[in-house]
């Protein structure tokens, strides 16, 4: 999977789960958008498991979780070309 490929892979956990996101929402707080607490932690662990990566949650909540912080975080923990 490429760099490219990370936005599009994480928007898929969120439709699979009922929330579709468009890439004009990349930079919005997922929560505003709707994204409750147990369905971001069941993301969140499905990416884990997609790109085999553990995420660090102090770092990741310490601001607004969206699609482009989760690509930045998955970027960090992974050797995307």
């Amino acid at each position: 999977m490429t760099r490219t490929d990370v936005p599009v892979a994480v928007r898929e956990e969120f439709v699979s789960r009922g929330h579709p996101l468009s890439p004009s929402q990349d930079d919005v707080d997922l929560i505003s958008l709707g994204v409750n607490s147990v369905t971001l932690i069941q993301v969140l662990s499905a990416l884990e498991d997609v790109f085999g990566i553990d995420f660090d949650m102090e770092r990741l909540f310490s601001a607004p979780v969206t699609v482009a912080r989760l690509e930045t975080e998955i970027a960090r923990g992974t050797a995307l070309a």
